[in-house]
């Protein structure tokens, strides 16, 4: 019985002294001052359109001060909504350490296509559709795209052009949602990848691609079975260019179906 009552007071003791710690535990980091913020940028392929220090920043702009704030005090889904709002970041995680230290862990949003306007405007298209500035620091390395654009893309930056193109009813918009559905198959296969850095919009808001290799454009009218079409211009690459010379052709037209249409240079 003895055994059984000591037995039991070491359990209660046990969990008396578990809350002690805790209660100190806790009362000794609502007393932690801001110790660090430590950074971490995911850049993607290579994206360096904000730095740690802009980071850092934006958290001291918010009152956050190294060795001045208790970090009781701070509210990360405030810094995760400020940063979040900079055009050039897709997301942001903020979250706390005991030890004094914040983390903020930012990705950067990835431009896949550079778009110039008949007017002189320049803005990106981001992976998920999304139009975004350019940067005065850094200058991304896309394929561009280029011709009979003049809608004022500035306007739209931060909107996604899945969401705007039905809604807004503009052919330009119309033809930007074609090149990314087009730009977005091409970066699935390293071959197009690396063959496609220019896209132009002809005057019948038509889409032709201007290859890395060869003298010729490629027509493919719209991103409408654009797979089939990329698959036809493989095999034609494969089996007539690699034997007529790439720069045989003036224009290869994908635009028909089961065919490839071709006009001597």
């Amino acid at each position: 019985m003895w055994n059984r009552i000591l037995h039991i007071g070491s359990w209660s003791a046990g969990i008396v002294l578990l809350f002690v710690l805790l209660g100190a535990s806790m009362s000794s980091s609502n007393r932690a001052m801001l110790a660090d913020v430590k950074v971490q940028i995911d850049v993607g392929e290579g994206n360096f359109f904000i730095d740690k220090e802009e980071v850092i920043e934006v958290v001291s702009d918010l009152g956050y001060l190294k060795d001045s704030t208790l970090m009781v005090n701070i509210d990360p889904r405030r810094i995760e909504h400020v940063l979040e709002n900079n055009a050039f970041i897709h997301s942001a995680e903020v979250y706390e350490q005991l030890n004094g230290v914040l983390n903020v862990d930012v990705k950067v949003r990835q431009p896949i296509l550079r778009i110039y306007t008949q007017n002189g405007q320049s803005v990106y298209l981001d992976e998920e559709g999304k139009f975004m500035p350019l940067s005065h620091q850094y200058a991304a390395r896309t394929p561009i795209t280029n011709g009979h654009i003049s809608v004022n893309l500035k306007a739209l930056i931060g909107q996604d052009i899945n969401q705007i193109a039905d809604s807004l009813e503009h052919p330009d918009l119309t033809v930007i949602r074609e090149l990314y559905l087009i730009v977005s198959e091409c970066r699935e296969d390293e071959f197009w990848k690396a063959q496609f850095n220019q896209f132009y919009v002809n005057a019948n808001h038509e889409i032709e691609i201007i290859p890395r290799v060869g003298d010729h454009i490629v027509l493919v009218g719209d991103a409408s079975n654009i797979k089939k079409k990329l698959n036809k211009l493989r095999l034609f690459y494969n089996k007539g260019l690699n034997k007529t010379g790439w720069n045989e052709y003036k224009t290869i037209n994908l635009k028909y179906a089961n065919q490839v249409v071709c006009s001597k240079s």
